[in-house]
């Protein structure tokens, strides 16, 4: 195979393997359309609050798992950091924009923790510890979530050696990812601010 066509199809894949329902599959092998109750949305929190904590938490791990596999291989696949970048993004684009649902997807948590999982893992772990502790303190899942893309995208610059030199590609994916899970959290915000956003407890 031809490093052009490793290229093309390298980021196809990791689309249609981002583009997966897990939630939505689930949730029709129990009779539901997670699309119709709760938010609306086939990501993990929706499906939790409609099912139960345990499916919620299978669709997280297989969510996690579609974005980390794509990223998995590229890095196997390339030596250099763009094509893993690239594959990464089709994964979270596939979730966000899946083609299987008429490109009406998550918003992109936690297929984006499974491509940071391989590609930064320390500053994963800063944004999952964030995302813990505001949720303990304030019970917003949605909030944890929106601080855990800051804390991201704040980890990177601190813990990459050249953030804007070698890393660029990381820091601009990063702020990117970013800024894609804050603006699918645009409802959540509206929300949060009228104080009518549901709390997780």
């Amino acid at each position: 195979m031809t490093n052009l066509l490793l290229n093309i199809l390298a980021p196809i894949i990791s689309y249609l393997i981002g583009s997966i329902p897990f939630g939505y599959i689930i949730a029709r092998l129990k009779g539901i359309d997670v699309r119709q109750h709760g938010s609306g949305n086939i990501g993990a929190t929706n499906v939790a609050r409609v099912l139960g904590k345990g499916y919620g938490v299978a669709v997280y791990i297989l969510d996690l798992t579609k974005g980390f596999v794509p990223v998995y291989f590229a890095s196997k696949l390339f030596d250099h950091p763009f094509p893993m970048v690239i594959c990464g993004l089709a994964a979270i684009l596939g979730h966000v924009f899946p083609i299987y649902l008429r490109f009406k997807g998550g918003k992109a948590v936690a297929t984006s923790c499974g491509v940071f999982l391989w590609l930064a893992p320390i500053a994963l772990l800063i944004a999952v510890v964030t995302w813990v502790v505001i949720v303990l303190c304030f019970r917003f899942i949605s909030l944890g979530s929106i601080a855990g893309a800051l804390a991201l995208f704040i980890a990177i610059i601190i813990l990459e050696s050249d953030p804007f030199g070698s890393g660029k590609y990381l820091t601009a994916f990063t702020l990117l990812i970013s800024l894609i899970v804050i603006i699918r959290h645009k409802s959540n915000i509206k929300r949060l601010l009228a104080g009518s956003e549901p709390k997780a407890w």
